[in-house]
């Protein structure tokens, strides 16, 4: 374990206030490494890295280099896909910075809550192959996995309304109301944001962390990722949160175990 803690606060890794991110690196570590990288939350629209803070603490004190990092708000001008490119932006800038402390980094563990959880997926199945570190597991926590879903779509408990379709336009770049959500061109485009789509065999493995009463985000969809995980022989974890909805603060002992999980994961794959 690591007492000693080098940190890097709010470099820019772009043009746009909101593209910074935070480094940690421990004293003692090899020169030729992963690092764990944290996304947080807030809708694609809201939020700040400093959701990952002791996150990215915890695991550098266990001897691990770890980043957590802002993005550009989803807009008319911005979608997910510019959000998955601020994440390649971000790594880069991680990648070149490490190396001025003669550190290589080659490969990243992501991990996020909610819509960062979201990235973190769509980032590791699409972006694999052009990343300029090269993701090798997820740790998700609550993430929307299918947004063509009629129960994400409406929410389970009908306390969504059409903010929501908004805010899916915004991610996918094409127009989505209530009234047509169902559509053929807007489940297209919703499947298109929907990690769900992308699983292949050759996906990285994946912990995914869920909430029994989740009313955003469906269990029921975990469920279906999983098999989908498993029928293409991707390695994976699921652990429930018994007690908790999306915020997942109702289960600290389920909570403990999610992050020992996440250690496994990245003795297996960063080391």
């Amino acid at each position: 374990m690591s007492d000693s803690i080098t940190f890097f606060n709010d470099i820019s890794y772009g043009s746009h206030e909101r593209q910074v991110v935070d480094l940690l690196i421990p004293e003692k570590t090899e020169s030729d490494r992963g690092i764990i990288l944290f996304i947080h939350g807030g809708g694609w629209h809201s939020g700040d890295k400093s959701a990952h803070s002791d996150d990215a603490l915890h695991f550098c004190r266990l001897g691990y280099v770890s980043a957590t990092m802002n993005y550009r708000f989803v807009s008319e001008a911005v979608s997910v896909f510019d959000e998955l490119d601020d994440i390649t932006a971000a790594l880069k800038c991680l990648k070149n910075k490490c190396a001025e402390k003669g550190i290589k980094i080659n490969k990243v563990l992501l991990s996020g809550a909610s819509a960062g959880a979201h990235l973190a997926l769509m980032y590791a199945y699409t972006r694999k192959n052009q990343a300029p570190v090269a993701p090798v597991a997820v740790c998700a926590y609550s993430s929307p996995l299918n947004c063509a879903g009629t129960d994400f779509l409406n929410g389970i408990s009908d306390k969504f309304d059409d903010w929501k379709y908004d805010l899916l336009s915004k991610c996918s770049g094409f127009k989505i109301s209530k009234s047509d959500a169902m559509n053929e061109k807007q489940q297209d485009a919703l499947r298109r944001i929907s990690p769900e789509k992308y699983v292949t065999a050759d996906c990285v493995p994946t912990a995914v962390f869920h909430g029994r009463y989740d009313d955003l985000c469906p269990v029921e969809h975990s469920y279906s990722f999983l098999e989908l995980l498993k029928t293409n022989g991707v390695e994976n974890d699921f652990l429930l949160y018994e007690n908790s909805g999306h915020t997942l603060d109702k289960d600290p002992d389920t909570a403990l175990r999610s992050k020992e999980i996440m250690r496994i994961y990245a003795e297996k794959y960063l080391r």
